[in-house]
């Protein structure tokens, strides 16, 4: 698989021996030993405004100040790549850069860590993080959280808010675990100034007040 290949490129892991485990994971827990690698650790984040802006022109997120690998002092800031084409040697585009590593683990010109970019619409892009420190995954979702998440009506345009199509497949993770908790979060004065700026359609508006 892709992934495999990738895993033991940046990390020199072999999947694990044996079927895998039967059950998902919790959503709290970030070890991918269900997919045969106890060693690494996942953090998910979809972009908000802001976020995505800056990833877009600068491929860079916020990141904590030590090593990505093991939270030593970094000197070496190194770029993740995604790989495209035969065997993944064909293209190699920057997904991610300036992501910090000390002396002993900034080897290679290439960081240890796996990105994962998969953009649902023009506002909606959902990264995933793959790597060795869970701290230093952590920390890096929690840095990025700034913002606004784009509401359901630009997330993913042409659709009502009782339309099913928006609310399935991807729109219902999305909901569930990007917008959802955001909405939530927001005070109420917080939550009327977010509708105003995002110039919140009447149906939208009612529905966000009723159901939401």
């Amino acid at each position: 698989m892709k992934l495999d290949r990738q895993i033991r490129r940046i990390f020199g892991l072999k999947k694990r021996s044996g079927p895998p485990l039967k059950h998902p994971l919790a959503e709290d827990e970030t070890t991918l030993a269900y997919a045969g690698y106890p060693m690494l650790r996942q953090a998910d984040l979809f972009l908000t405004l802001p976020v995505l802006e800056r990833w877009r022109a600068e491929r860079t997120l916020s990141f904590p100040p030590g090593c990505c690998v093991c939270t030593r002092t970094a000197h070496q800031y190194l770029p993740a790549y995604a790989h495209s084409g035969w065997l993944g040697f064909l293209r190699r585009e920057q997904v991610l850069t300036r992501i910090p590593h000390c002396e002993d683990h900034g080897h290679g010109g290439e960081a240890r860590l796996l990105v994962l970019v998969t953009s649902w619409s023009e506002l909606v892009c959902h990264l995933s993080l793959i790597g060795l420190n869970e701290v230093f995954l952590s920390e890096t979702r929690n840095l990025n959280q700034g913002g606004d998440m784009p509401p359901p009506w630009r997330a993913f345009p042409g659709y009502e808010p009782a339309s099913s199509g928006w609310r399935q497949g991807n729109g219902e993770y999305w909901f569930l675990h990007a917008w959802s908790p955001f909405w939530k979060n927001l005070p109420e004065v917080e939550r009327e100034q977010y509708l105003r700026r995002w110039d919140a359609p009447t149906e939208w508006r009612s529905w966000m007040v009723d159901v939401v």
